[in-house]
């Protein structure tokens, strides 16, 4: 379907969540290693509509999972997205998430591992970046790699959920590519126990919603 036709029927932001959040699926069984969390359909409804706004060319989500960003994002803009994930499993469930939520022929989703020096993707080649990339917890630096990578695609703006308190940290990072950074806002990031170190049934991370602006 072209983006015109999906944007034209188009839920009100306060449905398409729990749309979202029925037609796009959890990660199965999510990998430790990976820091495979799911994006809350709410949080992921909110970031993509902040990045659709003014959007123009192409955008990329890095770190996709099943594609909880790349699908509203798509909806709310109209443009293309591409989704890069190294988890191939997860190829069949954003593709046919996308396909029921009438973006198949916007997303894209590409298996691909995001390194701070390399990727499937060219520089200038999209405007906005967004990512729920690994927090860095299990693997340290795991979330400084993918932004390293979405800064030196060169886009407009970057979006990004990080785990808080390292605010100064990622602004710093984000200056030596010539980006500013805005907080938007910060919330609990729920993750329920899903992985055998979890002792409880839903551990609450406070995160950072950011926005890198190029200077």
């Amino acid at each position: 379907m072209e983006g015109g036709g999906a944007v034209g029927r188009l839920p009100r932001l306060s449905r398409l969540a729990p749309l979202l959040e029925r037609v796009v699926p959890r990660i199965p069984e999510p990998r430790v290693e990976l820091e495979q969390y799911t994006t809350p359909a709410d949080l992921a409804v909110r970031l993509a509509a902040v990045a659709a706004v003014g959007l123009r060319g192409a955008a990329a989500d890095l770190g996709a999972g099943t594609c909880r960003l790349s699908i509203p994002l798509a909806l709310l803009s109209g443009a293309r997205v591409v989704a890069v994930e190294v988890d191939g499993r997860l190829g069949p469930l954003c593709r046919g998430a996308a396909e029921e939520m009438g973006v198949g022929g916007l997303v894209e989703f590409v298996e691909a591992r995001v390194e701070a020096g390399s990727g499937p993707l060219a520089p200038g080649s999209v405007d906005v970046v967004v990512s729920n990339p690994p927090f860095g917890v299990h693997r340290r630096g795991a979330d400084r790699e993918i932004l390293e990578y979405a800064f030196s695609l060169a886009p407009r703006a970057v979006y990004a959920i990080l785990k808080s308190g390292n605010l100064a940290f990622h602004a710093r990072l984000a200056g030596r590519y010539g980006y500013s950074a805005r907080l938007l806002w910060r919330e609990e990031f729920p993750i329920p126990a899903q992985m055998p170190r979890h002792r409880r049934r839903v551990l609450r991370v406070v995160v950072d919603v950011i926005e890198f602006s190029r200077v």
